[in-house]
This record gives structure tokens, C-alpha cells and sequence, in this order.
């Protein structure tokens, strides 16, 4: 018997989330999925397992604002993107996550 879960170590739910952002120093790239735990960062260049960037992005299209967070490189798809992990999340952002995962994951 074969455990479907077994290669799967998040702890937060994930989401489609197609989504521009800013990484600080670097410039524009785009999200492609959002958990309360991080996101996941296209970008054809990937820094190195541990890396601590700053990322700018809107949670919603009708936001007027941007969210800006720190989060840290947790695995790389060489060429393709990488696994970001939220760093020290603040509470009001949390929140708002964690609604959105929700609402999509009840459709």
C-alpha cells in the first residue's frame, strides 16, 4: 500500500494565486500559489536555500495597498522558481491569508 501522503510536508493549505510581486533589490516576478506558510516565487534566477528576501505583492486586485513580508528560500526549482517561507507574519496579513485560503478552498 502506498501512502498518497507521503511526500507532502506543508502544514498550511495551499492555493492557486496568480499574482505579481516585487522582490526588493531584484524586481518583478509573479506568484503562482499562496499558503498561511508562504508563496510560491516564478523566477527564472533562484538565490540560495536560506535566503531572506523582502516580497511585495496584493493579496486581492481590488486592494489599494500592497502587503509587504519577509520570507526565506526554502527549496529551489532550478530555472523555474522557488519555495518561500513567511518570516515573522504579521498578524493583520496573517489573518487576511488565512481568510483567502478558506474562501477558495470551499469551492
Amino acid at each position: 500500500m502506498v501512502d498518497e501522503n507521503q511526500g507532502e510536508r506543508r502544514r498550511s493549505r495551499r492555493i492557486p494565486f496568480i499574482q505579481d510581486a516585487v522582490v526588493e533589490g531584484v524586481g518583478p516576478r509573479r506568484l503562482s500559489d499562496l499558503s498561511l506558510g508562504g508563496v510560491y516565487l516564478e523566477s527564472s534566477v533562484s538565490f540560495p536555500v536560506g535566503t531572506e528576501v523582502d516580497i511585495r505583492f496584493k493579496l486581492n486586485e481590488a486592494d489599494d495597498r500592497e502587503v509587504q513580508v519577509k520570507a526565506r528560500v526554502l527549496y529551489i526549482h532550478d530555472g523555474v522558481g522557488m519555495g518561500l517561507s513567511f518570516i515573522n507574519l504579521p498578524p493583520e496579513i496573517a489573518e487576511k491569508i488565512k481568510k483567502i485560503v478558506e474562501q477558495q478552498s470551499t469551492f
